[in-house]
C-alpha cells in the first residue's frame, strides 16, 4: 500500500512525506518524522536533506536552497566518498562472478602501471592497505579524470611501505580499484556502477559529469571511485535500504561488509567501501563524504533494518557525521 502525505512547514523547515511503503494499512506514528526534523535543525549551512529507512518505510526531510532552487527530495547533492560503498558492492559482485580474483595484482588489469606495483593486490585497494601514496590529494592538483590518476602513478618510485602492513585511507586507491574492476568487466566505470544500481530505479543518481558547480567554490574532481557520486536524498536512502535488504544477493552483501587483517594480524574495521563497527543496535556500517562545502554521511544498522542518509552544503563534517550516527541510534531505539 502507498500512503502520501501533503507538504507542510515545520518551524520554517520544508518537510514532505514521500511515497511510503508500509505493511498492510498502518501509518507512521510521527516519532520518526519528529526525530528527522530535530536532526535537520542540528545541521548548519545553506542546504541539507536527511532520509531514513526503517524496514520498508522511508521518510525524508529537507531545507534550504541549492544552485538557486529550493531543496526537495529530488535535489542532487555531491556524495563524494560515499561512492566507495557502490564500488565495494561492484567489487564483491565482480569477485563472486569470478570475473576477477580478489588477490589479483592491480597490474593484471592496469598493465601500464610500473612493474613494482605487482605487489599491490585488489584486496589491498579495497581495504586501504596498499601502502600507495594518495596521488589525488588536492595539493598535487585536483585530478580531472581517472586516466590522469593512473598516469600519475606511472612515474612513481617503488613503495616504501609493504602492501598489507598498515591501514591508510587512500582516495587514489579507490580510483585504481574502480578502473581495474571496469577493465575486468570491459565497461567504462560509470557504466559499470550505473548497471549495478539500475534495478533499484534511482532516477536522480549519476556517476561523474555533469557536475554542479557552486559560485566561488572549487569544482569537485573529475574522478569516479574516490568520488563522482551525484545523488538525491531519496535515491541515497533507497540505496541504503536495498543494502539492508541484501538486494544484490546475500553473498554479495556479506562479502562487501567483510573487514580485513594486516600482515601482523591486527584488525582493520574498513570493509569494502564502508566502515564496520559495533553498537548497542548491532553492527553499524558507515561512510562519510566531503569535498569543500559538500558533505555526506550514510549509516546502516542492518540488524534493526535502519538506514540514514545525510546530505549537506555548508555544514561541517563533525555535524553531519554526528547527525547521521545519532539519528540512526535514535531510530533504532523507537
Amino acid at each position: 500500500m502507498t500512503v502520501r502525505l501533503d507538504s507542510t512547514s515545520v518551524d520554517g523547515v520544508s518537510r514532505h512525506g514521500p511515497d511510503r511503503y508500509v505493511d498492510d494499512a498502518s501509518v507512521a506514528d510521527g516519532k520518526l518524522v519528529s526525530l528527522l526534523t530535530t536532526a535537520l535543525h542540528s545541521i548548519d549551512g545553506e542546504a541539507a536533506a536527511i532520509g531514513a529507512a526503517t524496514g520498508d518505510r522511508i521518510e525524508l526531510v529537507w531545507r534550504g536552497r541549492l544552485a538557486g532552487a529550493a531543496v526537495n527530495e529530488r535535489t542532487v547533492f555531491y556524495g563524494a566518498s560515499v561512492i566507495k560503498q557502490f564500488i565495494g558492492v561492484a567489487a564483491a559482485r565482480t569477485i563472486l562472478e569470478r570475473v576477477a580474483r580478489i588477490d589479483d595484482p592491480i597490474a593484471r588489469w592496469l598493465p601500464e602501471l610500473p612493474a613494482w606495483m605487482n605487489t599491490v593486490r585488489l584486496d589491498h585497494l579495497v581495504h586501504h592497505t596498499s601502502g600507495l601514496p594518495d596521488l589525488t590529494d588536492p595539493t598535487r592538483g585536483v585530478p580531472g579524470s581517472n586516466a590522469q590518476v593512473v598516469e600519475r602513478f606511472r612515474g612513481q618510485p617503488a613503495l616504501r611501505i609493504e602492501p598489507g602492513a598498515r591501514f591508510a585511507y587512500n582516495n587514489a586507491g579507490y580510483v585504481l580499484l574502480a578502473e581495474a574492476l571496469a577493465r575486468s568487466r570491459r565497461q567504462p566505470v560509470q557504466e559499470m556502477v550505473a548497471e549495478l544500481v539500475m534495478p533499484l530505479g534511482l532516477p536522480h543518481t549519476r556517476f561523474g559529469d555533469p557536475a554542479i558547480c557552486l559560485p566561488d567554490r572549487p569544482d569537485p574532481p573529475g574522478t569516479i571511485g574516490d568520488g563522482g557520486l551525484w545523488t538525491s536524498v531519496g535515491d541515497l536512502t533507497r540505496w541504503l535500504q536495498a543494502c539492508n535488504e541484501a538486494a544484490f544477493g546475500a553473498d554479495t552483501q556479506q562479502l562487501s561488509e567483510s573487514t580485513a587483517s594486516l600482515t601482523d594480524g591486527s584488525h582493520v574495521n574498513y570493509a569494502w567501501g564502508v566502515r564496520v563497527t559495533s553498537s548497542s543496535a548491532g553492527r553499524m556500517i558507515t561512510h562519510g563524504g566531503s569535498w569543500d562545502t559538500w558533505l555526506a554521511k550514510t549509516v546502516r544498522l542492518p540488524k534493526r533494518h535502519v538506514a540514514v542518509a545525510v546530505l549537506s552544503v555548508g555544514s561541517t563534517e563533525l555535524e553531519v557525521s554526528r547527525t547521521g550516527t545519532d539519528l540512526a541510534a535514535g531510530i533504532a531505539s523507537l
